[in-house]
């Protein structure tokens, strides 16, 4: 497996002096509110590792943890959570820039803040500490591949001349879980990279200054590969109410071949089922075109509210600087095959799935922009993911699901003015 090297500083000793010495941030016991998304079992195992660790550092600052995960989007969450005015201290986001619009966040110290290599600022202020790297694409089964004598695909057509293979063998080609709404975004995005944002970069933004629109040709060719995959019998039958825990169970017992999905996904399927040999790799478009995921949706942030309160703010500037210390931050990167993102880059060394992925994301053309992000207005992406659920009626017709959008992207841009 991959190992880490030590990040080159010490957790907790900027603001309040080194861990070991338990310095301690606070002179009185603080109660710090943090709030997260459930995302994946090795994610939420980890936070709660971390948690764990911290409140035996810091016995005076005592965590109360809540965990979102019964909402379709996290954005949901967060939107209950904002009316009844209960987000928090620490509070997971991906989108910090709108929230510290609104006046929301609190700013985090630059000490703090200059630990990462990237952050989220609004009006020259830190507002947002990325969590952690990740990547999508797609996971599969080698021995499945090489039982079936198919190979990784160079072009979107080789895709799916795979999946016909495949599913002449009786064998589900992609596993989908679409009962959970939020996994539907893998492929989503995917076909917006490659079929809108590889010719027309900024085109969100772009949408939102009603420069574009999801009428145009590009919009109309990512609806309609979207419909062909959907509908042309690849998927799990079940894909429209699978849940994607389950799904990572079937993949690792055999019964699905592949699955876009995050890297996160690969330590998962080697806990469900060790013997399991997997290989990863990034769809490409028709011409062989690769558009590299690097997903930056993961952000920690500071409430307003902590940040009025001068005892609460210290001591969740101290749980930050915890989080990404030596020993507690590669725990991390290890258990989820995340990527770390501070400022002292550790290196990798070993071999595995892990590897595979780590050697395949780098040096691509990445690409961060995606459908949710600060450009998009809220509640589109649901509403988007809820007209793909439908595009596999053959019977929707994809202009009109474009006109849709459209819509849907101008009623909701309005309620934000």
């Amino acid at each position: 497996m991959l190992g880490l090297a030590a990040v080159g500083f010490a957790a907790a000793s900027l603001v309040w002096g080194r861990t070991g010495n338990k310095k301690e941030p606070v002179q009185e016991p603080v109660t710090l509110h943090f709030v997260y998304a459930y995302q994946n079992a090795q994610w939420n195992q980890g936070i709660q590792t971390i948690v764990e660790k911290f409140q035996q550092q810091y016995p005076k600052i005592r965590m109360e943890v809540q965990v979102q995960y019964e909402d379709k989007v996290y954005e949901d969450a967060l939107a209950k959570l904002q009316a009844r005015g209960q987000m928090g201290d620490i509070i997971q986001l991906k989108t910090p820039e709108r929230y510290a619009r609104e006046g929301l966040l609190a700013p985090i110290e630059a000490q703090v803040a200059g630990l990462l290599e990237h952050t989220s600022q609004y009006q020259g202020e830190v507002y947002g500490m990325e969590a952690l790297g990740s990547t999508n694409g797609i996971l599969y089964n080698k021995d499945l591949f090489e039982a079936c004598g198919v190979k990784e695909p160079k072009t979107y057509g080789e895709f799916l001349e795979i999946c016909e293979v495949l599913k002449a063998q009786g064998i589900p080609p992609i596993g989908v879980a679409g009962g959970d709404l939020w996994h539907l975004e893998f492929w989503v995005n995917h076909f917006f990279r490659t079929e809108i944002v590889k010719n027309i970069p900024n085109w969100l933004s772009a949408r939102r200054a009603g420069e574009v629109s999801w009428q145009s040709q590009e919009g109309i060719s990512m609806l309609t590969h979207l419909q062909q995959l959907f509908s042309d019998g690849y998927l799990n039958e079940d894909w429209q109410t699978a849940l994607d825990g389950n799904l990572s169970y079937r993949m690792s017992m055999g019964e699905v071949a592949m699955m876009y999905t995050g890297s996160w996904t690969a330590r998962e399927l080697t806990k469900l089922n060790p013997e399991i040999r997997l290989g990863w790799f990034y769809l490409p478009d028709e011409a062989g075109n690769v558009v590299i995921a690097r997903n930056q949706d993961v952000y920690w942030c500071l409430t307003k509210e902590c940040g009025e309160e001068e005892e609460k703010y210290r001591a969740a500037l101290c749980f930050l600087e915890f989080f990404y210390g030596t020993d507690v931050y590669e725990g991390l990167c290890k258990n989820t095959f995340g990527f770390p993102v501070t400022v002292e880059k550790p290196y990798f060394t070993g071999a595995g799935i892990r590897k595979e992925i780590r050697d395949k994301f780098i040096g691509g053309h990445h690409v961060t922009d995606y459908i949710g992000n600060d450009d998009t207005p809220q509640n589109f992406e649901k509403s988007l993911l809820n007209e793909v659920k439908q595009l596999a009626d053959v019977q929707t017709d994809v202009l009109d699901t474009a006109r849709k959008l459209d819509a849907l992207w101008e009623k909701y841009q309005e309620q934000e003015n």
